[in-house]
C-alpha cells in the first residue's frame, strides 16, 4: 500500500533536486522521464491515431483531440504544430505529488517522443506557457526537423 504523506515528500524532494541541477543535467533526466512515460502508453496513442488518418496531418490532428479530451491540436504550417493543454496530463502533478513548472520540460520530451514514434522522423519541442506557471493553458510547439524525410 503506497503512503501517500511519503510520496508526497519524496516528490517534493525530487522537485527541489531538479529545480538545483544544473540546465543539462535536468535536461538529460527529464528526457528520460519524458520518453519512459510515452512508451507506457501515449505513443501508442500517438502511433495508433497516425495509422487511423492514414497519413492525413489534419485528420491525425483531429484524432489525437479525440483521444485526449482537454487537449487542442493545431496546424500552423505545413511542419509546425500548436499543442495546448487546458488541463495538465502529468499524473504526477494530477496526484499534487509535483506542482513545479521545471516538470513542464518533462513534457516536452514526452511531446517529442509521441510525434516522432507516430510520424516516424525527428521534432522539435519547444515549451511556449506553462499552467504550472500560473498561464491559462500549457503550450507546445512541435516543429519537424527541415530537410529530413518524413511524412
Amino acid at each position: 500500500m503506497l503512503d501517500e504523506g511519503f510520496l508526497s515528500c519524496w516528490f517534493d524532494g525530487l522537485t527541489r533536486g531538479l529545480e538545483d541541477m544544473d540546465a543539462p543535467a535536468r535536461t538529460a533526466l527529464l528526457r528520460e522521464c519524458g520518453q519512459a512515460c510515452a512508451r507506457s502508453y501515449t505513443a501508442q496513442v500517438f502511433r495508433e491515431s497516425w495509422e487511423r488518418a492514414g497519413g492525413d496531418l489534419a485528420r491525425f490532428l483531429a484524432e489525437l483531440a479525440a483521444r485526449f479530451p482537454g487537449a487542442a491540436y493545431t496546424l500552423l504550417d505545413d511542419g509546425t504544430i500548436e499543442v495546448r493543454y487546458a488541463v495538465c496530463g502529468c499524473d504526477l502533478v494530477q496526484c499534487g505529488w509535483v506542482t513545479s513548472p521545471v516538470l513542464c520540460e518533462c513534457s516536452a520530451h514526452n511531446l517529442q517522443a509521441n510525434f516522432e514514434a507516430a510520424l516516424g522522423t525527428p521534432v522539435a519541442v519547444t515549451l511556449k506557457a506553462s499552467l504550472l506557471r500560473g498561464e491559462e493553458a500549457s503550450v507546445f510547439v512541435v516543429m519537424r526537423q527541415p530537410g529530413l524525410a518524413g511524412c
